[in-house]
């Protein structure tokens, strides 16, 4: 079922049924980027979109104030590719972020320390609990290493000789 501006789910589930409707959110340049569902504004997003130089997370401006509109108080960035979620009221990017324009449109970025950081189930943590195992080092077949330099001693250029780079050229 769609209705105008909104897309509406239909769940039933005995005799009763529900609603879950969700409103899309695009970019100043007309794409569509997540959706509001209830207050939140629910965004999916991967690795790379996270300013690693900044240690934050950006937002088009034109996108938070349309999901403003459409109810979200809480924005929702999904990391895709780890399943880490950030979560963050609306008002804190108006009050604590950073107005930034990389070429990709007005943006407004805010800090991850002012995200709450949550993991999906269906994604474990990613951090080894196994130590790795070590063979030991082979030391019977290693010869010293022999340097020669085949740079010429002593050149005259221009009837000038050259002084030499290491010591007395010896």
């Amino acid at each position: 079922m769609f209705t105008k501006g909104k897309r509406s789910l239909a769940r039933k589930s005995g005799n009763c049924k529900r609603k879950i409707t969700s409103t899309p959110i695009h970019t100043s340049r007309g794409k569509i980027i997540g959706q509001v569902v209830g207050d939140v504004f629910a965004k999916n997003m991967t690795k790379a979109h996270i300013l690693n130089k900044f240690n934050s997370i950006a937002s088009d401006i034109y996108s938070l104030h349309e999901a403003e509109r459409a109810g979200a108080v809480y924005v929702e960035f999904t990391n895709t590719d780890d399943g880490v979620t950030y979560r963050a009221p609306i008002c804190k990017f108006w009050d604590l972020g950073k107005f930034i324009d990389f070429g990709y449109g007005s943006q407004q970025m805010l800090g991850l320390a002012h995200f709450e950081h949550m993991r999906g189930a269906n994604h474990p943590p990613t951090t080894d609990t196994e130590t790795p195992v070590y063979s030991e080092a082979d030391t019977t077949d290693v010869k010293p290493l022999k340097y020669t330099s085949r740079a010429t001693i002593g050149v005259v250029k221009n009837g000038v000789q050259q002084m030499t780079l290491f010591g007395d050229g010896e």
